[in-house]
């Protein structure tokens, strides 16, 4: 009885003694579908046939001649040669022979009711799930996915196609996110941003896009123009699996199929990761040493907004900056962190006598630096001895009576009850150029400690948040005398927490 296909290939890949694996590669299978073909489970599909087959003849023919098993195989399959072979037409030879073999078994049983399995276009059956209707989609995503997340501990890396200030117009994005419990130290998520819809967005976008950096401060979240890949809806994550929706008018998701098939995968990874494209990302996570010199000149420009959410490093006394550097020095920081540490000395005390400053200041974090002097500069963590702070809050009394364009406001918050309610992102902006930095205090990971914004929208839109800031009603704005008035009135109290919270040497 003649031999079927499976049964074929699997007597052509003992006799060769080649791995499956290897020829998977070749062929550019992954090597699930070669085993299926052996033991008869599928067939490959009528419409690659034609190229599966050369390909698998081309390996097993260049096998068998580096074993010199030529005519061994034309004997064991029982092959007669019409036309006697010649040196230089070996290998075409016997790559036509094989080729015609496996065709001719596999067209002679396609009556046979053997299921497709077609590995090109797209996956076994087990292999993709289509869900249908934004209820099931979101129990999906809010179970199934933010399970998976909570269980990997391997790098996760997520590309979203979708745009920001959409998603962040419905809860969608936060609530999935709000049920995942990353496992994992290190989650990168890209995600696209319409810059027309960025320019016409409501007031509501610049809070949730700043609630969602400060609340997941353990992700680096990477924000691109999505020019290049505006209408893909695509959700892929490196290694685990890939989604293609359609959209609602509302934003939300109506249709999604879910696809694990590895080869699918990484197909789709790599042609979604290379549309984002680095010249376009306008929302970047960099490390914090990566700014030193971009931080020299940062603070040359006249017009500053600086929110602090931890500690506050500014006016400094000559006696800190000195322990700054020897502390660099200490945890080998480059020439350029000594560098610069020198320079902010020089700038801060140039600049800040005429330059325009609002300084914002959540209520909390001014009283916890009080109390403990923890501050940090650059990457350096700081403990501000008690002298060390009453002579700074001298320093920016003088400073402000020097220059009344300095301008404090104090936040009043009510105190957080768990750490999703602090303010763990600091904001630094000269009106042209800005960056956020993170509470380090808050990582439990190697997370990258600032993002530098790249986009002049985007640095308006959170200009204007943390100016609306100032006309809240819980933000109140104090000058030097209200200051003076202050330190003299609580003199002996502040020395006092100054002394019990300063750690002993």
């Amino acid at each position: 009885m003649k031999k079927n296909f499976s049964q074929t290939l699997k007597h052509l890949t003992k006799f060769s003694g080649i791995k499956l694996s290897a020829l998977a590669d070749f062929i550019g299978y992954d090597v699930s579908y070669l085993s299926k073909w052996c033991n008869g489970i599928n067939h490959p599909s009528p419409k690659y046939i034609t190229r599966i087959n050369r390909r698998i003849a081309t390996f097993i023919a260049d096998e068998l001649i580096k074993q010199d098993r030529i005519y061994p195989f034309f004997n064991e399959f029982d092959i007669r040669l019409s036309v006697k072979m010649t040196a230089e037409n070996t290998k075409d030879r016997l790559t036509t022979e094989i080729n015609n073999l496996l065709n001719d078994v596999y067209y002679h049983n396609q009556a046979e009711p053997i299921p497709e399995d077609n590995g090109q276009s797209a996956v076994s059956a087990a292999s993709y799930l289509t869900i249908v209707g934004r209820t099931n989609i979101k129990k999906f995503f809010n179970t199934k996915i933010a399970s998976l997340f909570s269980t990997t501990q391997e790098d996760i890396s997520i590309l979203i196609t979708g745009d920001i200030v959409s998603l962040l117009s419905r809860n969608a994005l936060l609530d999935f996110l709000n049920c995942c419990h990353f496992s994992s130290e290190n989650v990168n998520i890209y995600l696209g941003c319409c810059i027309n819809e960025l320019k016409q967005s409501p007031d509501s976008f610049l809070p949730r896009l700043y609630n969602m950096l400060n609340k997941y401060i353990n992700i680096n979240f990477y924000i691109y123009d999505d020019q290049n890949f505006a209408k893909s809806n695509i959700i892929t994550v490196k290694n685990y699996f890939t989604m293609h929706y359609s959209m609602h008018k509302d934003n939300l998701i109506d249709i999604c199929t879910y696809i694990t098939d590895k080869k699918t995968v990484k197909e789709v990874w790599e042609r979604t990761y290379e549309k984002f494209d680095f010249n376009c990302c306008i929302l970047e996570p960099k490390d914090d040493i990566e700014l030193v010199k971009f931080r020299s000149f940062f603070y040359l420009n006249s017009d500053l907004l600086l929110f602090c959410a931890k500690g506050f490093e500014f006016f400094l006394p000559a006696q800190a900056f000195k322990k700054l550097l020897s502390s660099s020095r200490d945890y080998k920081y480059s020439s350029d962190m000594q560098q610069t540490i020198q320079n902010m000395q020089i700038t801060w005390e140039e600049q800040f006598g005429s330059s325009h400053i609002d300084f914002i200041l959540p209520e909390a974090n001014i009283i916890r630096y009080i109390e403990n002097g923890q501050l940090t500069y650059g990457e350096i963590d700081y403990i501000a001895s008690a002298q060390e702070r009453e002579a700074q809050l001298q320093q920016l009394i003088k400073s402000m009576r020097n220059n009344p364009a300095i301008n404090i406001h104090l936040l009043s918050e009510s105190q957080p009850q768990n750490e999703d309610d602090s303010f763990k992102l600091s904001y630094y902006s000269n009106t042209k150029t800005a960056y956020l930095k993170k509470n380090k205090s808050f990582l439990r990971n190697c997370s990258k400690t600032i993002y530098l914004l790249r986009h002049p929208f985007l640095i308006d839109k959170f200009n204007s948040f943390f100016h609306d800031l100032q006309n809240k009603p819980n933000c109140h704005k104090f000058s030097a005398e209200d200051l003076e008035k202050i330190y003299k009135n609580n003199n002996a109290l502040l020395y006092r927490i100054w002394k019990k919270n300063t750690p002993e040497k």
